[in-house]
């Protein structure tokens, strides 16, 4: 992968638009980004970083990334263009975001977007565009993921500097940032947690060993004659089952002689209950017959009452039919009388009868011809009356019409006077809309110079507001200044001091290392008649270096209080321009930004009502027309049904004069030919009246002939006899059924006390509840045994059931037992436990160390001329916890091995940048091989004297050959003599900006 070109705009500490060609500035292979510190440097590799993968490098956070210098409606972008198999790609990307919502007041949360072009001849075309599938493409493309990619080409100094000089423990977990190797970890413990399973496993099984012997001993205890323990094997536990298989046959015997007991006394009672039924039998039939024997007297009055019963019964249809003859004839005169009075009223209260009907005597029943002939004058009268009631109808239904056509009238004229009251309205209404409608147009229009002013007044607030604080800050920023001032002149002057009288001791110094006979470096006399003594204020090399130290510290603290009091005094004068006029009045410029405030929001809350108020126009518009229409058709109808009632009303007079001609004024045809009606049914009935007499008249006559023959045939001397005599059915059933009983039950207690049954009987009763005693007790004696035999034969049951349990549970209990050792022995083994005492996932960061090692020395070997080598070393030995993570440093001048933490600043910065590349050469070469054709190194180079400044820039140089872009970030000055191109970064209080080429390095 290598970058062509970046873009950024509104990100971190760029407000302003940033592009940067790294074509141009890739032309030597090396270039230079350098600037003040928090200007923005390292930030320009994190831009290049989140374009690709949508991460930051370092410790930032996606969530935070939109520049606080740009405008609140600017949007944060950064793109990057960039080569990968000879195809050359841009990426896009914008993270998420807070921005203004376009309508209304208030903000709104963006989410992070991303787009993946290629390049095909002149057009880009698209390949992905969600956030996810941007990053998945580049991740195939560039063949590193993220942690990867900062780890190969983005290297920070620091990180590397802490792995070498790191004890074993942090330097295994700064390697486990670097080194994906948490599966290592899992396996281990999941490893463990098996192995601790498996022991667990094996725990419960014993568990539940010991206690199926304890549940076994728990069921043999009520059998044993002491109280016995829980067996302590299988062995103990076959002994249990052959125990209760002899205590379970000693039951079986007694429940077998308690069985033959309870059959000897059942049958004993079976033979005394069978007796004592005999004995109770015959008394019962005894004691019933004599109660029959007394009861002979009443049975032969029933007898006799019973054949003078049946002999009226003979009579009874005569009799009942001459009785019944009699009661309808005098029921029907009866029912002719109440006819008759009803029939006379009926007529009485009839209207228009004919005169036939009139006439006719209705005080006794008339003859059926005088009946028939009243009736048929009455129905061709119905007739006549009947065409009278269809002609009232009409009348009622032409009135009916004209009534509801006036009230239709009515309500026409009710909508017309409405409709025309709603159309002024409504023209009202349409004309103040439409003024509104101009004056919401009109603040509307203002709405863009209003905001504008607004935000002016509120700016000039908030800056009148913010100077007192600025003013604060830029009088404490001074101060500090010229505190940090004041102590960079002391360490100056404390260096300058220290360097005077280390060279005025410099002759002692040199003395010490005079020998006798060797030459002076000084004058070259081999006679050393004099040496110098040291001074007792003498100044070693140590205190100079710490006196430089303290310098360099102060010279940075006090160009940082001199950047900020320029930032401070940026601030002021930032606000003192946003104040104007207003900065010495806070009141009135909040007065300002409030009435323009108000104002803003007056002319909103018009503008807002323009689409109503448009609306509102083409409503009452429309409303109008539909208001004219109602108007019109109102109209018509009410005229047509004005004329329609009047033509009704004149139908409805005509009919009703023509029915007052035939009936008389006021008279409704209707009631008339109603009041035929009761009479019509009350002359219809004295019809059926007259008929029905004359038939029961000749029933009655043939029915007191039949029973005046039929008495005359019998031994009863009249009617009266007959009925006294007679009784109901059911009573003479009763009565033969008590005789035909009486005669049964003698006949059968007879019979039964003559049976050999029950002859041959004691005089005495048999005792059964003696006998009953005896089985009772043998069924207890019998229930108790086989209680017994069946608590022992399920004690026996689950003994046994508990020895097969135990026996196949020692089994599992030896095969769990087996894995969990094999478990817990590859536990111990990854988790460093057992020999060789190192852990799976520190082996593979050991091996991973190895070949960072094995790289880093190339390098290290040539920017040391050969004197340093890295070793890697056991350190934390046999069963230390970071053992196979130790390194030490291999010194070709003394042939010994020493600590790390022994190398010089500028030694230590050539050991992390050659362990840096090693790093990236390892994570290169363990990703199939990607060819990465850019490296960016962050800092460092400060500590290198010229010498190894040369070498390590010399290292750079190797790797510019082999086809790599180097970007260096650094504040050495040094390096921008060295290095042709490069990237100045800018800042101030408008955010930051860059400058590219050669010009930026002057």
């Amino acid at each position: 992968m290598k970058p062509h070109q970046l873009r950024i705009e509104a990100f971190g500490p760029y407000a302003e638009p940033v592009e940067i060609g790294f074509d141009a500035l890739s032309q030597e292979g090396l270039f230079l980004i350098h600037g003040t510190t928090g200007a923005g440097k390292t930030f320009l590799l994190d831009a290049l970083c989140f374009a690709l993968y949508g991460e930051v490098s370092g410790d930032r956070s996606v969530k935070a990334l939109k520049s606080d210098h740009a405008e609140p409606a600017a949007v944060p972008r950064v793109s990057l263009e960039f080569s990968s198999g000879g195809t050359r790609y841009r990426v896009e990307r914008s993270p998420a975001y807070t921005a203004l919502k376009t309508r209304g007041e208030g903000t709104t949360e963006k989410a992070p977007q991303a787009v993946l072009f290629r390049l095909l001849g002149a057009d880009w075309e698209p390949i992905a565009s969600r956030t996810t599938e941007v990053t998945r493409e580049v991740q195939g493309l560039v063949g590193l993921d993220a942690p990867q990619f900062r780890q190969v080409i983005l290297l920070p100094q620091g990180k590397f500097a802490e792995v070498l000089r790191a004890r074993a423990e942090e330097r295994e977990a700064l390697l486990k940032t670097l080194f994906d190797t948490v599966i290592y970890e899992q396996a281990g413990r999941w490893l463990e947690e098996r192995a601790k399973a498996a022991r667990t496993e094996v725990a419960e099984q014993n568990r539940a060993q010991e206690v199926l012997r304890r549940q076994a001993a728990h069921e043999w205890n009520p059998y044993a004659i002491e109280p016995v323990e829980a067996p302590g094997d299988q062995a103990g536990l076959d002994q249990l089952v052959e125990q209760i298989a002899a205590v379970v046959a000693g039951t079986q015997r007694a429940l077998k002689q308690a069985s033959t007991g309870l059959d000897s006394a059942q049958k004993a009672k079976a033979a005394t209950d069978q007796l004592a039924d005999r004995w109770d039998r015959r008394a019962a039939a005894t004691s019933r017959l004599m109660e029959l024997e007394a009861k002979h007297e009443v049975v032969e009055d029933f007898r006799q009452r019973l054949s003078k019963a049946e002999r009226a019964e003979i009579l009874r249809p005569s009799l009942e039919a001459e009785r019944t003859a009699r009661e309808d004839l005098s029921a029907l005169q009866a029912a002719v009388k109440g006819q008759l009075l009803g029939a006379n009223r009926a007529r009485d209260a009839a209207q228009s009868l004919p005169v036939s009907v009139v006439l006719l005597d209705l005080m006794a029943l008339p003859s059926l011809e005088e009946l028939a002939g009243a009736r048929n004058d009455l129905a061709a009268r119905r007739a006549e009356v009947d065409a009278l009631v269809n002609q009232a109808i009409k009348a009622s239904e032409a009135r009916t019409r004209a009534t509801t056509a006036s009230a239709l009238a009515s309500r026409a004229e009710e909508r017309l006077s409405s409709s025309t009251a709603a159309r002024e309205s409504r023209q009202q209404a349409r004309q103040a809309a439409g003024a509104a409608f101009i004056q919401a147009c009109s603040a509307r229009d203002q709405l863009d110079g209003l905001r504008r002013a607004a935000q002016q007044a509120l700016d000039c607030a908030l800056a009148v507001e913010a100077l007192g604080p600025a003013r604060q800050r830029e009088n404490e920023s001074m101060a500090a200044k010229a505190d940090a001032d004041g102590r960079l002149h002391q360490a100056h002057a404390v260096l300058l001091d220290l360097q005077r009288r280390q060279i005025a001791g410099m002759a002692a110094r040199l003395a010490r290392g005079l020998e006798p006979g060797a030459p002076c470096p000084v004058c070259g006399s081999a006679h050393h008649p004099a040496p110098a003594q040291p001074l007792e204020d003498a100044v070693s090399d140590d205190a100079i270096t710490a006196a430089e130290h303290e310098l360099s510290a102060a010279t940075g603290a006090a160009q940082q209080a001199a950047v900020a009091v320029e930032k401070v005094q940026g601030v002021r004068k930032a606000l003192m321009e946003k104040a104007g006029a207003a900065a010495s009045d806070p009141e009135r410029a909040r007065g300002a930004a409030q009435k323009a405030d108000e104002a803003l929001a007056a002319a909103k809350a018009l503008a807002e009502r323009v689409s109503s108020l448009e609306q509102a126009i083409s409503d009452h518009d429309q409303a109008l027309q539909t208001l004219q229409q109602s108007i019109q058709a109102a109209s018509t109808e009410q005229a047509m049904q004005a004329r329609a009632a009047a033509e009704e009303t004149q139908r409805a007079q005509t009919l009703s004069a023509d029915i007052a001609r035939e009936l008389g004024d006021g008279v409704d045809p209707r009631l008339v030919l109603k009041s035929f009606e009761p009479l019509e049914v009350a002359l219809k009935t004295l019809s059926k009246s007259c008929e029905a007499s004359a038939r029961s008249s000749a029933g009655l006559e043939l029915a007191s002939t039949r029973l005046a023959r039929d008495l005359a045939e019998s031994d009863f001397a009249d009617g009266q006899a007959v009925e006294a005599a007679l009784k109901e059915e059911r009573v003479r059933q009763h009565w033969a059924q008590r005789i035909r009983a009486f005669e049964t039950d003698v006949i059968e207690l007879r019979g039964l006390l003559a049976s050999p049954d029950l002859t041959d009987l004691p005089e005495q009763r048999p005792d059964t509840m003696a006998a009953q005693e005896v089985v009772v007790a043998a069924d207890a004696a019998r229930t108790g045994a086989v209680e017994r035999h069946s608590e022992a034969r399920g004690a026996q049951t689950e003994i046994e059931r508990l020895g097969r349990e135990h026996r196949a549970g020692a089994g599992e209990l030896a095969s769990r037992r087996e894995r969990a050792q094999l478990l817990s022995a590859v536990a111990d083994r990854c988790c460093g436990r057992a020999a060789p005492f190192i852990s799976l996932q520190r082996w593979v960061l050991s091996a991973y160390l190895a070949d960072i090692c094995r790289y880093a020395n190339h390098r290290l070997e040539l920017m040391t001329s050969g004197r340093y080598q890295l070793r890697l070393t056991d350190e934390g030995g046999r069963g230390g916890r970071q053992a196979g993570l130790g390194l030490r440093v291999l010194d070709a001048y003394t042939g010994e091995e020493r600590e790390v933490s022994s190398l010089s600043g500028g030694e230590t910065f050539q050991a992390s940048l050659a362990l840096a590349l090693g790093v990236a050469d390892t994570v290169q070469a363990h990703s199939g091989g990607v060819h990465l054709e850019a490296l960016f190194i962050d800092e460092g180079f400060g500590t290198l004297d010229p010498d190894n400044l040369q070498l390590a820039m010399d290292e750079l140089d190797r790797l510019r050959e082999g086809g790599r872009m180097i970007g260096i970030i650094s504040h050495v000055g040094a390096l921008k003599e060295r290095i042709r191109y490069g990237i100045e970064v800018l800042s101030s209080d408008q955010g930051s900006r860059v400058q590219l080429g050669t010009n930026a390095l002057a």
